[in-house]
């Protein structure tokens, strides 16, 4: 498909956005508008397809009644020729509605296209890109409507999806700003709204305003060739199952969107009771962003923050297996980290029922997230890092993702723990001339203030520091041996020897 060098002329028949009848989706998209916050920007994601173009089109016409800062956003994906073609209809849309237009280009990995397929990836991609445009406060605003709801509840009930995925897609939630873009850490306060305003319009609606408007399709909007492609499993659904339904049941695609609104609002009873779980059994001042310690190194692992809290097993256990569950879904859930699959979700539960007398481990990932969780001293201790996951380094956890060990494989390196050490010994106002700052050896002692002197890994035992991050304990070794102090990155030089201090 490639745009007609005519389509000037052909847009003269197009209906100006003043005469532009009153109508569901015109009163959906002004309702929305009066929802956003005046100050702050509204991003409409355009593709160029029908249901985009024609999103765009209603918020032009409804900022007229409601002013608003209104930008377009499309996306480049780069998978196929017709490509360049939406994006030339884009430039020329946002043209004529005297918009401005920010493009950005997207270049999705081959580990992605490969471990999540072509559709997932480029889905995520394309909300990546897109969130790299917004700041704390905007709107992003997608063009999805009614038949898409019923197709993504039906996709999600074929995949054993629970509640949540046959909740299907939420009118409108939170998006941290830089979501699902790999290598940037989450932060609460950085938050935009994603809305669906179109979401209860039907799409026979959508494409009666467009004849109405004298809208044509390879001039007006854009069909995307991979979109009559039935190997994707939406467009069979579209094409082949939906259709069938609605000729047994007319009002299927309805009946599936109201089904999935109710399931929204029983889904959100269930958060609720779910975080006044977590609040419960999480332990308190527990949490923390920290810098990544166990990033790999030549091992497909790039450094980045890592996110650390910790849970009771007791209270865990106090819990019945469903709300064990409910739990541990939600606390993923809510922070944006990968949901645990069956299997692993399993193997945290024989943790809690259970607990090792030794360091356990449950892993898991996706391509943004990396999840460790092991059952130590009556906790359970998460560790989430903000880090691309190459296929192999994740083959190596196994089937199961249970395994025992003190620490998973590809640590930061030494040398960068002796940096960190160096640097805060010096903020001490400590010489450094005389010292050295290595990890600790067998046999290691310090000399602590009133008891003498004390065996290094008793000392770790005591300060509570778990064996998996023991390895990163920096010790000030002096030119005779002696030990002058320990550093650890959770602790700082949290110990000196006797006569330091």
């Amino acid at each position: 498909m490639s745009l007609s060098p005519s389509l000037d002329s052909l847009c003269l028949r197009v209906q100006p956005l003043s005469e532009m009848a009153e109508s569901r989706a015109l009163v959906a998209v002004r309702e929305a508008l009066e929802a956003s916050d005046a100050r702050r920007m509204v991003w409409i994601a355009l593709s160029g397809g029908l249901d985009s173009v024609m999103l765009a089109r209603l918020a032009a016409r409804a900022v007229k009644d409601c002013p608003r800062r209104l930008r377009l956003v499309h996306v480049h994906h780069g998978l196929q020729a017709a490509n360049d073609d939406f994006e030339q209809l884009a430039r020329r849309l946002a043209s004529r509605l005297g918009l401005p237009l920010s493009v950005r280009h997207l270049a999705l990995a081959e580990t992605a296209l490969k471990s999540r397929g072509l559709e997932a990836a480029a889905r995520e991609g394309r909300l990546a890109a897109l969130s790299t445009c917004l700041v704390a406060g905007d709107s992003l605003w997608l063009a999805q409507h009614q038949d898409d709801q019923a197709e993504t509840l039906l996709l999600n009930a074929l995949r054993g999806s629970g509640g949540r995925g046959l909740a299907a897609m939420p009118p409108e939630r939170a998006l941290a700003v830089g979501e699902a873009s790999p290598g940037r850490g989450l932060i609460a306060h950085e938050r935009a709204r994603l809305l669906r305003p179109l979401l209860g319009i039907p799409r026979h609606e959508i494409q009666t305003l467009a004849r109405q408007q004298g809208l044509q399709a390879g001039h007006d909007w854009c069909e995307d060739p991979s979109n009559v492609d039935q190997q994707f499993d939406r467009n069979y659904l579209r094409h082949s199952v939906v259709p069938l339904l609605q000729a047994r049941w007319p009002q299927a695609v309805a009946s599936l969107a109201r089904s999935a609104q109710q399931l929204q609002e029983e889904q959100s009873l269930l958060d609720e009771l779910a975080a006044e779980l977590l609040a419960k059994v999480q332990v308190s001042g527990a949490e923390r962003e920290a810098q990544g310690h166990e990033q790999g190194q030549g091992q497909g692992l790039d450094q980045g923050r890592a996110h650390e809290m910790q849970l009771s097993l007791a209270e865990l256990a106090g819990l019945s297996e469903s709300r064990q569950r409910l739990v541990l879904r939600h606390l993923c859930q809510s922070r944006g980290w990968p949901v645990p699959p069956r299997g692993r979700l399993m193997s945290l539960q024989r943790l809690i029922a259970t607990p090792p007398d030794s360091v356990a481990e449950v892993h898991w990932a996706n391509a943004e997230y990396a999840v460790s969780v092991r059952a130590w001293r009556g906790q359970l201790w998460w560790q989430v890092s903000d880090t691309v996951i190459e296929q192999g380094v994740r083959h190596r956890q196994g089937d199961t993702g249970y395994a025992r060990s003190g620490r998973q494989p590809g640590e930061t390196p030494s040398s960068e723990w002796d940096s960190e050490a160096r640097k805060a010994w010096r903020a001490l106002g400590r010489d450094e001339q005389h010292v050295a700052f290595t990890s600790r050896q067998p046999g290691d002692v310090l000399r602590v203030a009133g008891r003498g002197r004390r065996d290094i890994k008793r000392l770790l035992q005591e300060a509570d520091i778990p064996p998996w991050q023991r390895d990163q304990l920096r010790v000030a070794r002096m030119h005779d041996g002696t030990i002058a102090g320990l550093w650890h990155p959770s602790r700082g030089w949290w110990l000196l020897a006797s006569f330091t201090q």
